[in-house]
């Protein structure tokens, strides 16, 4: 089979398509043929070496998929050849055919486009983990959703619009802005390259500062949102764009954007009655359960209209290095996709 191949890590020149031996279908598992990949920034950050869960190269990165189900292997009931599926892998994704445990794999509804359903695994259980199983957002709360246009950022937007806990939106641009507002029409949204959002909240908010952080940035911006939590605040974290600045390759450089998040001490946190919830998608692999309990909510909100993935971009497999792109150079608003064949 074809298949994107990191040969080593460094820059998007380092992605090339390779003929590959198909992978081995075990007990338990699903052997799909890949129609659409979801393109993700840990998959930026593994190209470039950054991402700690990634396997050494050479190895094909991707952890999202949507296709048909080609083989049911050994021990499995409830799927057949045939079936439209979207998954959650680890690893190998930028492939035309990828084997996933059962329990990561979704049945895709009806009306759903294979890139739509590429779109919703990774960003979807990701905002849904962090803002209520960890942060249990309740209606009372005001939340703070940073790259509120990306693709998590749109997902958060969506879960929050039904309810009634205050919503703010940080952007890079007048044009992410209107893209927030389409999915979430009463979120204030924030061009921080233009405005400061930790002293325009905190006036709006008469000092109190806010409730809920979603953070996929790190770096300055954890920082300065962590000082703006309120009492009972919960921060979530669960990404370190910070850490790649557009066309930035340097580990150094990387290391050093980083070291601009604020050490956080346990007894400041018991003073202040704040939470620091910090996780990886990549490892809820080990608690099926847990991402099965969130695949069934999101599934019956999705049935009802109140959630849907929207793709910005969308790609053919052999354009992988152009989405990388595209992504480190912050050029893309909502999901990135890849189609396959």
């Amino acid at each position: 089979m074809r298949a994107i191949v990191v040969k080593k890590h460094g820059d998007v020149s380092q992605l090339e398509m390779r003929e590959i031996p198909d992978p081995e279908l075990n007990p338990g598992e699903l052997l799909i043929a890949a129609k659409a990949v979801g393109v993700n920034f840990a998959d930026v950050l593994s190209r470039l070496g950054i991402y700690k869960a990634a396997p050494k190269p050479p190895f094909v990165p991707g952890i999202e998929v949507a296709g048909t189900v080609e083989a049911v292997g050994p021990g499995l009931s409830g799927w057949t050849a045939g079936d439209r599926v979207m998954a959650f892998c680890t690893f190998g994704g930028y492939a035309e055919k990828v084997s996933v445990p059962a329990p990561f794999a979704m049945k895709i509804p009806e009306g759903v486009t294979f890139n739509e359903a590429a779109a919703f695994p990774v960003q979807y259980l990701t905002a849904y983990h962090g803002l209520f199983q960890l942060a249990h957002v309740r209606d009372a709360d005001t939340v703070l959703v940073h790259a509120a246009a990306g693709g998590v950022g749109i997902a958060s937007l969506q879960l929050l619009n039904p309810g009634r806990a205050k919503v703010y939106a940080t952007v890079s641009s007048e044009a992410k802005g209107k893209v927030v507002l389409e999915e979430c029409p009463r979120a204030r949204v924030i061009n921080y390259a233009e405005k400061d959002f930790a002293a325009i909240i905190r006036e709006e908010t008469g000092g109190r500062g806010i409730d809920v952080v979603m953070d996929s940035i790190g770096g300055d911006v954890f920082k300065k949102s962590w000082n703006l939590l309120g009492p009972f605040g919960r921060h979530v974290l669960f990404g370190a764009a910070a850490a790649v600045k557009p066309g930035t390759i340097a580990q150094l450089g990387a290391l050093w954007r980083l070291r601009k998040m604020l050490a956080v001490f346990p007894l400041a946190m018991i003073d202040k009655n704040r939470t620091l919830s910090a996780f990886n998608l990549y490892h809820l692999a080990d608690r099926p359960d847990i991402m099965t309990e969130a695949a069934g909510s999101l599934l019956a909100l999705w049935a009802k209209g109140l959630i849907r993935p929207r793709v910005g971009l969308s790609l053919p497999l052999e354009k992988a290095a152009e989405a990388h792109r595209r992504m480190q150079d912050r050029q893309t608003v909502g999901k990135v996709v890849l189609t396959v064949g």
